[in-house]
């Protein structure tokens, strides 16, 4: 486990100017996009009016840049670690759009609408993953317990989300909310974007579990068997650290303190589980389609059970339970019920148009 790759300091008023022209080049690059998406409708779209009309992706990274400097979070020398969560996760980001959009482009959609709908997808999805963990962990980072008494004092630590914190159904939630704005609006078909993209979300999951066993987050339950890939993690993870903060440290920590007790490793558990979901659906389940949707139901139905085995090893409690069972638990039944209903509808449609018509 290695939480941080390495570290970066800069002054203050350099790591702001770095800030800025990170969101420049960023709107630029989105403008450039927007061009070309423009062109192929053989409509002249000019760099202004393209830069002009992303404004609202302009404007949240502007909001989000003001709300951090008002933090004071560039006051004095900024500290910029390499997170290997961090990394993994940008990582599973960029290897999930080029997958969508090769399986797009084989499906014969349009990759430059999944490259755009991928970045709306990101930012949904990175919102949505931390208001979950935020909502199960209210205490701590908003109640009473959260110790800072304003909202503004509270906002760093809201926002490190390169620490960690972010729960996988969030993100999803996120990113389905939207997809569906987004393909209404583009008047684009869900069901068939969905299946050229629900493949790459299991690799990219893949990835992002990687980070997380990196950070230590998403732990597993102690174990005293002697299973031989038991993990033990380090003072820098964000295991030890809960686990020395719990009132039963002495139970969950080595004697010699410098490590947790031996854990289940469930965040590789996950992680190799979607490789192998990724490697169903595009290699078994996408060639055997029956009915659009197919490979989205697969997913969900596959995903809800491989999530609940791996629940019943978790050991980070604090995550919340409802009526005995993790919110992952309940999350993962909703989902299954999501994609029992939407396998069953393409299977009724699919054979509804098998059958002939009546003379």
């Amino acid at each position: 486990m290695l939480p941080i790759l390495f570290t970066l300091t800069l002054p203050g008023p350099a790591a702001l100017a770095l800030a800025l022209a990170a969101v420049v080049a960023l709107a630029v690059a989105r403008a450039v996009s927007y061009r070309r998406e423009s062109a192929k409708g053989r409509v002249a779209v000019s760099f202004g009016a393209a830069l002009w009309d992303d404004k609202l992706t302009l404007g949240l990274l502007l909001a989000g840049l003001g709300a951090a400097w008002r933090a004071g979070l560039f006051d004095g020398p900024v500290r910029l670690p390499l997170h290997t969560y961090g990394l993994a996760m940008a990582t599973a980001f960029l290897v999930a759009i080029h997958v969508a959009q090769r399986l797009a482009r084989a499906d014969g959609l349009d990759p430059d609408r999944v490259s755009d709908l991928a970045f709306w997808l990101i930012v949904a999805a990175l919102v949505g993953s931390r208001l979950y963990f935020i909502a199960v962990n209210w205490d701590e980072y908003v109640g009473p317990g959260a110790g800072v008494a304003t909202p503004l004092g509270r906002l760093p630590r809201l926002l490190a989300i390169w620490e960690g914190g972010l729960v996988f159904y969030g993100g999803f939630l996120g990113a389905v909310a939207a997809s569906i704005v987004y393909l209404r609006r583009h008047r684009m078909p869900f069901l068939a974007y969905a299946d050229a993209l629900i493949p790459s979300v299991a690799l990219g999951h893949f990835f992002g579990r990687l980070g997380c066993f990196a950070a230590g987050c998403c732990w597993g339950g102690v174990s005293h068997g002697h299973v031989p890939w038991l993990t033990r993690f380090p003072p820098e993870s964000l295991a030890y650290q809960t686990f020395a903060a719990r009132p039963n440290a002495a139970e969950l920590l080595s004697p010699d303190r410098l490590s947790t007790l031996p854990v289940h490793p469930t965040q590789l558990y996950e992680a190799f589980g979607e490789l192998g979901l990724f490697l169903l659906l595009v290699f078994v389940v996408r060639p055997r389609r029956r009915f659009t949707g197919q490979v989205l139901a697969s997913w969900l139905l596959a995903y809800a059970v491989l999530r609940s085995l791996v629940e019943v090893f978790r050991g980070d409690v604090e995550r919340g339970l409802v009526a005995g069972f993790g919110v992952g638990q309940w999350t993962s039944l909703l989902i299954f019920a999501a994609g029992a209903a939407l396998f069953a509808w393409g299977r009724r449609q699919a054979g509804a148009a098998a059958r002939p018509a009546a003379i």
